[in-house]
């Protein structure tokens, strides 16, 4: 009997980390609100990368910050009554995060962006006559984490009949 396996080679395609790391994108706004701010209730913000490019040793990327102001208006002092309102705005932004060993034509992954809640700060500026916000300053620090990934070709020994069959 012999020991000898009857032994076949196959190339496989794979994606190669180069490597990861992380930035931070600082975004200060200035925002007027046409109705005043009695009280915020919630700040709801999304974010989103649009497109990343790899340089040498460099990842740049372009992103976009959704942002929801949702608050309370002043009461109408005849009815005790008052409105929940919003203010909705969009910024755009760009950064970009050191990768030693990155060439141009790798591939940019995003991991994550995300705003750093624990930094989200909302700072009036202006109080109208009766001590509502009519204009503040929000600062919020983003989140980047990516990788920058490469094609590369593997060839791997595979004994035969160990997968099945792909009809």
């Amino acid at each position: 009997m012999s020991d000898s396996v009857n032994r076949d080679m196959i190339c496989i395609l794979a994606k190669q980390i180069i490597g990861a790391n992380r930035t931070e994108v600082l975004l200060v706004d200035e925002i007027t609100f046409v109705t005043p701010v009695f009280d915020i209730i919630d700040i709801i913000i999304d974010v989103d990368i649009t497109d990343c490019f790899v340089c040498t040793d460099k990842v740049i990327f372009n992103g976009r910050m959704q942002k929801n102001i949702v608050y309370k208006e002043p009461l109408d002092p005849e009815t005790s009554e008052g409105l929940v309102r919003y203010r909705e705005f969009a910024r755009d932004f760009a950064g970009y995060v050191i990768i030693p060993g990155a060439v141009k034509g790798d591939e940019c992954l995003i991991e994550t962006a995300e705003v750093r809640m624990d930094c989200e700060v909302f700072i009036p500026k202006v109080r109208d006559v009766n001590g509502n916000i009519t204009e503040a300053t929000e600062k919020v620090i983003i989140d980047v984490d990516l990788k920058v990934l490469r094609n590369r070709q593997i060839t791997v020994e595979l004994e035969h009949n160990i997968c099945p069959r792909v009809p």
